[in-house]
């Protein structure tokens, strides 16, 4: 992925504003990436937080690593604050399926709650 970094925190401010109906996620200081734009992907990694082990920042870091994209950055003093548009929404979708079926796979726990049996049935795991 693509790293562009905007100096100016105005300027930055300004492309969200702008951009916000583009990108996938916004990184921000205050909750850090709290909401996917494609429904989708949102949908993923609703289910995803059931394991305490998932979070959306490791789903972002997944795509950041293995899709291709641009991620817009200002690294501020008062905090990181970021927003990422993908080429192909198909593949980050499967790539980032395929990263949190691997996590639950490779933490199995001993008894799954409600909403983790739910998350299991929805990424098509056994259990």
């Amino acid at each position: 992925m693509k790293k562009v970094e905007i100096d100016k925190p105005d300027d930055f401010l300004a492309l969200v504003a702008q951009k916000n109906k583009e990108f996938l996620y916004q990184d921000h200081p205050n909750d850090g990436i709290d909401l996917f734009g494609d429904d989708e992907l949102e949908e993923m990694g609703w289910h995803s937080c059931a394991f305490d082990f998932i979070k959306y920042r490791d789903i972002a870091n997944c795509i950041e690593e293995n899709c291709e994209g641009t991620l817009t950055f200002n690294d501020h003093p008062m905090g990181f604050n970021g927003y990422v548009e993908v080429e192909d929404i198909v593949d980050v979708r499967a790539k980032a399926k395929q990263f949190i079926i691997d996590q639950i796979k490779n933490n199995p726990l001993e008894e799954y709650d409600e909403d983790q049996e739910e998350a299991l049935e929805y990424f098509g795991i056994s259990n």
